[in-house]
């Protein structure tokens, strides 16, 4: 299954950053970016992407909050918090909210990469 991936965060900047990362692997798809929770919510019902990449800290409703609207109606989809706010609580609550892996921002961005391989490719993992 190759990635059909929806970015969401309130950085234009991190949002461009990504999309152009994921981009340049070869057979995946950036199909569309969102900029809080809500605005998450209803782009992914319209696009049906088959990952999500979600921020923890945005306007409107924040990724937790999102992840559990999205676990509950997409619940096929990994989630993926991409978050510069880890901590071991963090990582619990956004587990209990459906999010399959959490990554900092500070890693190294391949970290993310991997992360979106071992989720729809898991045998490239």
């Amino acid at each position: 299954m190759l990635p059909r991936i929806l970015i969401v965060d309130d950085s234009s900047l991190i949002r461009g950053s990504v999309r152009r990362l994921f981009e340049s692997v070869p057979g995946w798809l950036v199909c569309g970016e969102a900029v809080n929770g809500q605005d998450a919510i209803q782009t992914a019902q319209v696009l049906k992407p088959n990952i999500i990449i979600l921020d923890l800290s945005m306007p409107v409703m924040n990724g937790l909050e999102a992840a559990r609207v999205l676990s509950e109606d997409l619940p096929a989809v990994p989630l993926i918090m991409f978050t510069s706010f880890i901590t071991h609580q963090v990582e619990k609550e956004a587990i209990a909210a459906g999010v399959r892996q959490v990554i900092a921002k500070d890693k190294p961005i391949t970290d993310l990469v991997s992360a979106v391989k071992s989720l729809v490719e898991p045998e490239a993992a």
